[in-house]
């Protein structure tokens, strides 16, 4: 979800100056295996790999590569494997497909790579269609077996939120728009495809939320628990208009519904330690709340006091240990026990609502409509829409 680093540099001028090597035929990759309607021309770059160790490329077909990656002999002949060593690159190089995909280590994707070399490692990023993007995030996101009309709400959701990032990350002078990991969205490539969930991508194609006719920052989570938060209570500095909590009242088949945990003060302290090195002995724990959901942490220790934010807490233990902000605590003797409800940060659409909703009988867009405040479900190609998103660009 939010927050990610997006690495800037110049680097990429070299993708249009220096060799342009072809290593074989370049017929364009059109395996559009699960996809029965037309992508969405809007590119999008994801960052799938930052590494210092070596990445091999591979096809089953020839693919042009162009560029200029100084410290590697790029083939003299034609070849369909090329091995790459961050500690010798200096430079960016564009791969394109040929009939089939390329793969990274063995794992196939749709699309092109930029691979850019900086300070000895090398961010590989994949970039592709939006909707060709989709049919691997959706599966990532939600299990493809669940009713079609919440398929598709998660993706007209995760599109909105693929363009709020296009926007946002400006245009050339960033590596890329988003990353593969739950910073973002999860994003495995071809591997991750199920059927179900590309018809869901091809049956919503272009559909986007919108607040005065531009994407919302749509964030979604696993379970909300019985109601949602406004982001205000989660992310300081937050408060955006759509994102207000609503009562759920569809997610209660989820396993992640109620849960408890215990904590010990050394558990506590260890994780307060990487954030704070210098946290003694725990004396104390207050939770403050807004909306049934803990916004703020007050320890008291040996060496003095903290306050932390309440997501920011979370996020210093195992996912599986403070599922959510949503929880009452109760002292026990060296620790304390939490008994809460839900999983994630609670804003936005809740998956496992979605799905209670669907099996009701509700629609993708009257799911949506629940969940976002005061939105539009409406069309990229809307003129109003598109002028706005062209608006937002421009000024970036």
């Amino acid at each position: 979800m939010p927050g990610g680093i997006h690495t800037r540099s110049n680097l990429f001028a070299a993708a249009c100056a220096g060799l342009s090597l072809l290593i074989g035929s370049c017929v364009p990759f059109m395996n559009r295996k699960y996809y029965p309607g037309n992508f969405d021309t809007t590119t999008v770059r994801i960052l799938i790999s930052r590494t210092r160790s070596t990445v091999t490329i591979t096809s089953r077909s020839a693919y042009r590569m162009s560029g200029n990656m100084a410290g590697h002999q790029l083939p003299e002949s034609p070849s369909t494997k090329l091995v790459l060593h961050p500690e010798k690159a200096a430079g960016t190089i564009v791969l394109d497909p040929g009939v089939y995909p390329l793969l990274l280590n063995g794992a196939p994707y749709r699309g092109g790579f930029i691979i850019t070399a900086i300070k000895g490692e090398l961010f590989v990023v994949n970039k592709l269609k939006i909707d060709e993007y989709l049919m691997s995030v959706v599966p990532g996101e939600i299990p493809a077996d669940w009713n079609e009309e919440a398929l598709k709400a998660q993706a007209i959701a995760a599109r909105t939120y693929a363009y709020y990032h296009l926007l946002k990350a400006g245009k050339v002078e960033s590596l890329y728009d988003l990353d593969a990991t739950t910073s973002f969205q999860v994003y495995r490539g071809m591997s991750e495809e199920k059927q179900r969930t590309s018809e869901a991508v091809a049956a919503t194609a272009g559909e986007i939320i919108v607040y005065e006719n531009k994407p919302i920052l749509s964030f979604f989570h696993s379970t909300c628990g019985g109601k949602t938060a406004d982001d205000k209570y989660v992310w300081k500095g937050n408060n955006l208009p759509y994102l207000k909590g609503v009562s759920c009242g569809f997610c209660s088949d989820s396993t992640k519904y109620s849960w408890e945990t215990r904590l010990s003060l050394a558990e506590i302290r260890k994780g307060l330690q990487h954030k704070y090195p210098g946290i003694g002995a725990i004396r104390s724990i207050n939770f403050k709340k807004r909306q049934g959901r803990v916004t703020l942490v007050s320890i008291r220790h040996s060496k003095g006091r903290i306050a932390v934010p309440g997501n920011t807490f979370r996020l210093f233990f195992p996912d599986d240990k403070i599922r959510s902000l949503y929880f009452s605590s109760k002292k026990i003797r060296n620790g304390i026990v939490l008994s809460g409800h839900g999983w994630g940060h609670g804003v936005g659409m809740c998956q496992w609502g979605a799905r209670g909703m669907a099996k009701e009988g509700y629609g993708y867009k009257k799911i949506l409509l629940h969940y976002y405040t005061n939105v539009n479900i409406s069309s990229i190609r809307n003129s109003n829409v598109a002028s706005a998103i062209k608006e937002s660009y421009d000024r970036q």
